[in-house]
């Protein structure tokens, strides 16, 4: 990648390092803040943060990302997610893998839902849903601020079940000031303006200003290596090419589920392959027969929906057919052309929707060795099988509500394109290699917790944010003080 081999060494193994700068990043850190106990341990923030402005003639640019979202497709994103695979060394089979080393990370792009897991999704954690009640309350108010009175519906989905619902969105909808967000009226939405959604890297800047933390842009981690009772952080600078090494005591690992499953395969060097839990989705087209609740025509969610059978739970979205929606479909030309002719009495009565289901109908690895990673991907029978018991449910249900699931528009995503990715380096309460404790610290290495979604034991069926925001606050609470309760 570079010429520059300089090798420059910097000392912070009296700090707390938080990895990456994302949602995990911001709610590890708080995590930190908001422990009774003081500390005189400063927090540092190692990040590539990439930016609009950063010079990226260096990597391979991917533009043609099959990823399933509109906002993937557009010009002025591209820099959040097009080096990734690239800069990882990252190659697929079955797979189509997202990810990011823009400051902010995917929250500069994502959906923006809040999902919180209920009772019978958190069976498999080490934590109960009361355990957590304040957490939850904790990360809604880094979302939500002011708006953090919001009713969450705690209550199991029961057996054949099916329900429509109004999504929480992390939105600033009342913000009296340059960033306020119209949702209600726009008619542009979020796919070529995401000021009004939540993005870590203003939390980044807020923590910054308030000295609560110090942020390091434009250094790649490269890799880890344990020496003595000490880390070896290995980065590259994007801007030189200078090789930095920071040695760290303590070290929260936020670099989502991908970076972070090749950095601890290259520290560990216990095995060559981990599990890579997703949550298999679908998307499909639908039509209205009567007004279905489309007063806003943001790509962010309009609608929710959730049902069970068969003992597994699903969860979908329904989202508006806006103008730059139908663009960024079919482009800007033919697009243009189908809304003049289509707007008022199709497009007015057309949604998209996608469906999810839970990782256990996952099957993805990721191989490492040192020419990079691969990730490798099939679907399951019991995917397939349970996708096509879900559709004749849903389109009964759409039916009674006005909705016309479109005849053959139903389609299985690629392994990936889901982009909810976690449980590679799962908590378990006798780790394995690979593994961590219920604390999510990395079994044998003392101090080095993966405080992102990575450490899930399980993905339910639906958006992760929400809930690895959640793991990471416990994580990180758990490492200063292992006794205590969550607070």
């Amino acid at each position: 990648m570079y010429e520059n081999k300089t090798i420059d060494l910097i000392d912070l193994s009296d700090s707390y390092i938080v990895l990456g700068s994302g949602l995990n990043s911001i709610s590890t850190v708080h995590g930190i803040l908001d422990t009774k106990y003081n500390t005189e341990k400063k927090i540092f923030i190692i990040d590539a943060g990439l930016t609009k402005d950063t010079d990226l003639s260096f990597a391979n640019r991917v533009h043609n990302l099959k990823a399933p979202s509109p906002k993937f497709k557009i010009r002025a994103n591209r820099y959040i997610f097009d080096t990734f695979k690239s800069m990882l060394n990252l190659s697929e089979q079955g797979f189509e893998a997202v990810g990011s080393l823009a400051k902010g990370g995917l929250s500069n792009i994502w959906g923006a839902g809040i999902q919180p897991y209920k009772n019978e999704e958190l069976s498999r954690f080490p934590y109960t849903l009361n355990e957590v009640k304040n957490i939850y309350s904790k990360i809604l108010n880094i979302l939500l601020g002011s708006r953090n009175q919001v009713l969450i519906d705690n209550t199991d989905i029961k057996e054949k079940e099916f329900v429509f619902s109004d999504p929480i969105l992390a939105i600033n909808e009342n913000a009296n000031n340059s960033h306020c967000c119209h949702l209600k009226s726009c008619y542009d939405g979020c796919i070529s303006c995401n000021k009004n959604v939540f993005n870590s890297k203003d939390e980044i800047d807020k923590l910054i200003n308030l000295n609560k933390i110090e942020y390091m842009p434009g250094l790649f981690i490269e890799s880890i290596e344990l020496e003595d009772e000490h880390y070896l952080i290995k980065c590259i600078e994007i801007s030189s090419g200078r090789i930095i090494n920071i040695i760290a005591s303590t070290i929260y690992c936020c670099l989502g589920t991908i970076s972070t499953s090749k950095i601890v395969l290259g520290l560990s060097k216990k095995s060559n392959q981990i599990p890579l839990l997703t949550t298999p989705g679908a998307s499909f087209f639908i039509f209205s027969f009567r007004h279905f609740h489309k007063k806003n025509h943001s790509i962010l969610s309009s609608k929710s929906f959730a049902g069970k059978l068969n003992s597994n739970n699903y969860e979908g979205n329904i989202f508006p057919l806006s103008e730059n929606l139908v663009c960024a479909y079919f482009g800007e030309f033919l697009g243009g052309i189908l809304n003049l002719l289509f707007r008022k009495f199709i497009f007015s009565r057309l949604f998209i929707a996608n469906i999810y289901f839970d990782s256990d109908m996952s099957l993805s690895k990721i191989n490492y060795d040192r020419e990079g990673i691969k990730i490798t991907a099939e679907r399951t029978p019991a995917l397939k099988q349970f996708s096509k018991k879900v559709v004749k449910v849903i389109k009964k249900e759409f039916l009674s509500h006005g909705l016309k699931i479109i005849p053959f528009s139903f389609k299985l995503m690629t392994p990936g394109q889901d982009i909810h990715y976690g449980g590679s380096v799962p908590m378990k309460n006798n780790p394995k290699n690979n593994q961590c404790n219920l604390n999510g610290e990395l079994k044998g290495f003392k101090n080095f917790y993966i405080s992102d979604a990575s450490s899930m034991p399980y993905l339910a069926s639906k958006g992760q944010s929400f809930n690895s925001m959640v793991n990471s606050y416990y994580i990180a609470r758990k490492s200063i003080v292992p006794t205590d309760k969550p607070q």
